[in-house]
């Protein structure tokens, strides 16, 4: 089957991480599979860059994403972010 169908298409996107999880899920009907978002940095020319956020896992919201990402910054866990928003409409991403 795998010949066939790679592995699942998910509607917001995202880039599953391994193969183990979809041959289980193929072979015995259960399998875990993790997913990833997909980022793209955008170089500008004052010399910062942005991180456009283009895929994320299914069933992620976005809003919590957002609300996650702020907490981190603001506990010091992830530093050089100066700006979070969300840019999205209705085509998406």
């Amino acid at each position: 089957l795998m010949d066939y169908i790679k592995g699942p298409d998910f509607p917001t996107g995202g880039i599953i991480d391994g193969h183990k999880g979809i041959r289980d899920a193929y072979l015995t009907g259960r399998g875990k599979i993790r997913v990833r978002g997909k980022v793209e940095v955008e170089e500008l020319k004052s010399g910062k860059a942005n991180i456009i956020i283009k895929e994320i896992p299914y069933q992620l919201n976005k809003a919590v994403l957002i609300e996650k990402i702020a907490d981190l910054v603001k506990e010091k866990k992830i530093n050089g972010i100066s700006d979070l928003r969300d840019e999205s409409d209705r085509d998406g991403i």
